[in-house]
Formats: C-alpha cells, sequence, structure tokens
C-alpha cells in the first residue's frame, strides 16, 4: 500500500513526458458513531479514504481526454484496497464518452435528498457501468445519458461487478432551469443470477438563496435491499416489488448548514404495502476553511410494524485536499 501510495504521488509532482496536466486529490472522513441497537457498540468509523491521480490533455482536433486513477480503501482493514472510479473519459462535439468504472446513467443525477454526510441516503441512486454516454447538449439545461455493462466479468469495478449488477443499463434525462432541477432515470440490470431488476425513479429539487429544497421516489420489480440498508428491520428483502419515497432540506448560514432527510423503503406484495425503513436524520455542518468540515447528526429508523426502532448519532470530520 505505502509503494502504491508513493507512487501516485510521484506521478502527480515529476514532469512528464507529454503536456498533460496532472493532479492528485483525496480524502478523510472519520465518524464516532453511537447507536441504541442491540449489540452494537459505539465506535470510530473510517469512510472509504481515497487518494485520485488525475491527467487531462486536450487535443488538436478539439477533443479533450481526462484519466482517473482511484486508490480507495472500502473495506474493514488496511488490506482491502481496490480501484474504484478508475475511469477514460473522451470529449468532444460528439458528447463524451466513458470507459472504466464510472457512474451509470441513473447513477449520475438524482440522490438529491442524500444530504446529511453520515445516516440515511437515497437507496435507489443508481448502479455503476463500465461504458457511459453523454449527448451534446441540444437544449440549454438537458443533459441525456445512457450507460451499459456487459454481462461477463468487466475489467473494473468491485470484484467481478457483482456487487453493482452482473450486467445492465440504464438511461437519464436531467434539466435545469433556474433554481428548479428535475431529472427522471431508469436502471436494468441483472441483481443476481436469474434475477433482474428494473427500477424506475424520479427527483425535482429547488434551490434559492441559502434554501433548497428536494424530493425524490423510485419503484423496482425484482428488487434487493441488503439488511445493511435496513437498520431497524435487519432483514434483506429479496427478489421483491419495493418503493422507495425521500425529501429533504438544507438552510445555510455562511459556512454553516442545517438539514434535514427522510428516506422511506417499502415492499409490495401482491395484497399489501409493508414499511421496511423509515428513517429521519437531522445534521448540521461547519466549513472550517481548507477544506476541513466538521459536523453532527442524530438518526432514527422506525423501521416497519415488527421492528425496534433504532436512534443513532455522530459527530465527524471530513478533510479534502
Amino acid at each position: 500500500m505505502k509503494k502504491i501510495i508513493a507512487m501516485a504521488v510521484a506521478t502527480a509532482f515529476v514532469a512528464p513526458a507529454f503536456a498533460a496536466d496532472v493532479s492528485l486529490s483525496g480524502g478523510l472522513i472519520y465518524n464516532y458513531i453511537s447507536s441504541n441497537q442491540a449489540g452494537v457498540d459505539d465506535k470510530v468509523a473510517e469512510d472509504d479514504p481515497i487518494v485520485t491521480v488525475k491527467a487531462s490533455e486536450e487535443l488538436a482536433n478539439g477533443m479533450s481526454v481526462v484519466g482517473t486513477i482511484n486508490i480507495v480503501n472500502d473495506g474493514a482493514t488496511s488490506q482491502d484496497v481496490d480501484m474504484q472510479g478508475t475511469n477514460l473519459a473522451i470529449s468532444g462535439e460528439f458528447g463524451k464518452l466513458v470507459v472504466g468504472d464510472t457512474s451509470g446513467a441513473a447513477d449520475a443525477t438524482g440522490d438529491w435528498t442524500d444530504l446529511s454526510p453520515v445516516f440515511g441516503g437515497f437507496d435507489a441512486d443508481g448502479i455503476d457501468a463500465q461504458l457511459a454516454y453523454t449527448f451534446p447538449t441540444m437544449v440549454d439545461g438537458l443533459t441525456l445519458m445512457v450507460s451499459q455493462s456487459p454481462s461477463g466479468v468487466n475489467a473494473t469495478g468491485d470484484g467481478d461487478f457483482a456487487t453493482e449488477g452482473l450486467g445492465g443499463q440504464s438511461y437519464s434525462a436531467t434539466y435545469t432551469n433556474g433554481s428548479l432541477s428535475v431529472y427522471i432515470a431508469n436502471d436494468t440490470f441483472d441483481q443476481a443470477v436469474g434475477q433482474e431488476t428494473d427500477r424506475d425513479s424520479y427527483g425535482i429539487k429547488y434551490a434559492s438563496g441559502p434554501f433548497m429544497v428536494t424530493y425524490e421516489a423510485a419503484s423496482s420489480s425484482n428488487a434487493t435491499v441488503t439488511a445493511a440498508s435496513l437498520i431497524a428491520h435487519a432483514t434483506a428483502v429479496s427478489n421483491s416489488n419495493v418503493d422507495y419515497t425521500a425529501f429533504g432540506g438544507t438552510y445555510s448560514m455562511g459556512d454553516t448548514t442545517f438539514g434535514f432527510e427522510s428516506q422511506k423503503i417499502e415492499q409490495d406484495s401482491a395484497s399489501v404495502t409493508t414499511t421496511r425503513q423509515d428513517e429521519t436524520t437531522l445534521f448540521v455542518s461547519h466549513s472550517l476553511g481548507g477544506g476541513l468540515t466538521v459536523y453532527a447528526a442524530t438518526s432514527e429508523d422506525k423501521g416497519g410494524p415488527a421492528d425496534t426502532a433504532v436512534e443513532q448519532s455522530a459527530v465527524g470530520v471530513k478533510f479534502a485536499f
């Protein structure tokens, strides 16, 4: 690991033989989390520390190319390192093509209710992709995107890409006009062998001055929701029809932001709809400058009718460089 980071740093600061602009960036996040969940003790959690090396070049024909290499620790030990988000992007009058581990079309938009720096999060925010294409601008404020992943073992991603789906495709349309933004998106992907998930999502956001409010919803067929996303329910929802609804907002005063988000997941059957997640999160964050941010949050997930509510609180620090 030390050798990998040393090579990344050296690459960023040694003048290359070509004229590309090379930059080094990254981030560290630590949270002290308390929970009343049975059998769960207080802990200091590390949130995917990352080092990013990026090289960009403007070509003589008007095209541009950007190569991004991410070194991410996304596991419980220092050995759990992979290359999430490593990709090559080529842009021009034809639009933008990205090859590698990148956001799928649905993943590249929305997730507007994922506001808190810890807890919460919209669980229908799209999957990663191996090929993504953004169309050239046809209407001011409108972004159209499609993406695809073949079903074989792809070159990048988490393991064999199985955690984001064995293969699939998605599309999205996002439109912004002044203070108002809207999107629609669709994912169709193999969540497991023989299990194809089809998910439609949409959202709306209004931001004006210090205020921002947003709403999102999604509906999935043949979906699986992991137990990690259902703290109170604590049991995975497997191969079911699932609905997601979320709303939230923020108010900013200088370097301080106050906010909330509400996330709900419901499992549909032929005769009944059962809530599996009903989580509300309140938070405050403050920027100290220089990429350093401190924050605090509290969350309650009531789960469903047979679940025991789980309350969590956290204080955290984030440094982006």
